[in-house]
């Protein structure tokens, strides 16, 4: 990430009603007439985010032999109930799609009802079933992750990619102690600065700020890792990293050179305040300078910490570099509002591409960007959130997943690259904008 500028008066065009019309308006037809072709007995899904869930649902008759075994629950508020006993499904007319579940501890004298809505996952039989709320039907489908699992696994192969491996608590303990290994050398390295460990849940935040300073910066990581945690599509509570992710910030520049010379063999780091660096192991260690500007400094920290999550989503498969910058700028703006530096990206963006009426060929496939590109990657991947965020879910991990990013934004939004493109143009007011 670059140093502040000063950001322009120039606010970014308004698009909230807008982008939903242009994202939508490609697949809407089809959809409403898919949702009036609809029946309660039999419904077809209504749109590709109900197609993708339904496609390893169970049937009816797989549900109905979940029936009494026993099951470990996890609700929406993230609460997990455990070796309850399945009562009964409520379904409608096609017993294959839920309302709600109906389930009882061994010591309880009543048993407890969910609606399908606040039901996340479960576990039977060792086998993890996940509930994909369907609205146009109005219930669930039970997902099968198993079976899911390991046809992305067979896809995934041709490629050499593969899902992390699932860590158990024990080898938390012994990463996230690895990882206080590490920091004590660095502590021992700059001992002149006094260093001090803060600890969260999913963070240890090592530096050399004072106290004071340090709480904000602990809060905006906590919130960057939910909202991305939701965006993406990630159970309530999970842990992502490898232990915890390690966040290295220093008040001085030089002292970021000094630790990016020593323990990463760098010398040229060009302008930037913050790097990620996301190991093939799935450790993830951020470094960083807070410098003056104590808000852009949060944008930073966010920024990079996100392409640390995205690193550790799911499959070792790379992000193309548009929607990884994209995603981290996005988050950095939702989370660190008091920085202005990605809107003013976005602002340059667009003054350029009024300028040129084309993104020149090379903004989807390059593997670096120039700095007002940041401002269109993270205005188009604002748009696409804000137009649906459940088909932006389906996007994101249907590349993580092994599509290409081209046929995954076909199957999730009904787009081709060249029509993304015009509904990003036309919410900056330029309609026949061009990849």
């Amino acid at each position: 990430m670059r140093f502040p500028r000063p950001v322009s008066t120039t606010s970014f065009p308004v698009t909230g009603i807008l982008l939903v019309l242009v994202m939508t308006l490609v697949v809407s037809t089809q959809e409403t007439a898919a949702q009036k072709r609809s029946s309660q007995l039999n419904a077809t899904p209504a749109n590709s985010v109900e197609a993708a869930a339904m496609e390893f649902a169970l049937s009816a008759e797989e549900i109905q032999a979940l029936v009494g075994k026993k099951a470990n629950v996890l609700t929406s508020t993230g609460k997990a109930e455990n070796n309850v006993e399945i009562i009964r499904f409520f379904t409608g007319r096609d017993k294959s799609q839920i309302k709600s579940m109906e389930f009882k501890s061994e010591n309880a004298t009543r048993a407890k009802r969910f609606f399908a809505t606040k039901l996340v996952e479960m576990t039977v039989d060792d086998k993890t079933y996940q509930f994909q709320y369907l609205p146009s039907l109005k219930a669930a489908a039970i997902e099968d992750l198993d079976k899911k699992n390991a046809a992305i696994t067979d896809k995934l192969k041709s490629s050499n990619e593969q899902f992390w491996e699932e860590i158990t608590e024990d080898e938390q303990v012994k990463h996230v102690q690895e990882h206080k290994e590490f920091l004590e050398k660095v502590g021992t390295h700059f001992s002149a600065l006094k260093m001090k460990l803060y600890e969260t849940k999913y963070f240890l935040f090592f530096t050399d700020m004072p106290a004071r300073q340090v709480a904000p910066y602990l809060a905006q990581l906590d919130k960057m890792n939910e909202l991305l945690g939701q965006s993406f599509g990630f159970k309530p509570g999970h842990n992502i990293w490898r232990g915890k992710a390690v966040i290295v910030a220093f008040l001085s520049k030089l002292a970021f050179l000094e630790f990016e010379k020593k323990f990463y063999d760098r010398i040229e780091t060009g302008n930037a305040i913050g790097l990620c660096h996301s190991h093939s192991d799935g450790k993830v260690i951020v470094s960083c300078y807070r410098g003056n500007n104590p808000n852009f400094f949060g944008a930073v920290l966010v920024h990079e910490t996100a392409h640390g999550y995205i690193h550790r989503y799911k499959t070792t498969v790379h992000i193309p570099v548009w929607i990884n910058e994209g995603i981290a700028d996005w988050i950095a703006m939702i989370v660190v509002p008091s920085s202005k530096e990605v809107r003013y990206r976005q602002t340059e963006a667009v003054a350029r591409l009024r300028q040129m009426q084309t993104f020149g060929g090379q903004f989807f496939n390059s593997d670096r960007l120039d700095g007002w590109q940041y401002g269109s990657a993270s205005a188009m991947i604002q748009l696409m959130l804000k137009a649906s965020p459940e088909q932006f879910k389906l996007f994101f991990n249907g590349i993580k997943e092994g599509l290409t990013w081209q046929d995954s934004l076909q199957r999730a939004y009904g787009l081709t690259v060249n029509q993304l493109c015009q509904a990003y143009g036309q919410s900056i007011g330029i309609p026949l904008l061009t990849p």
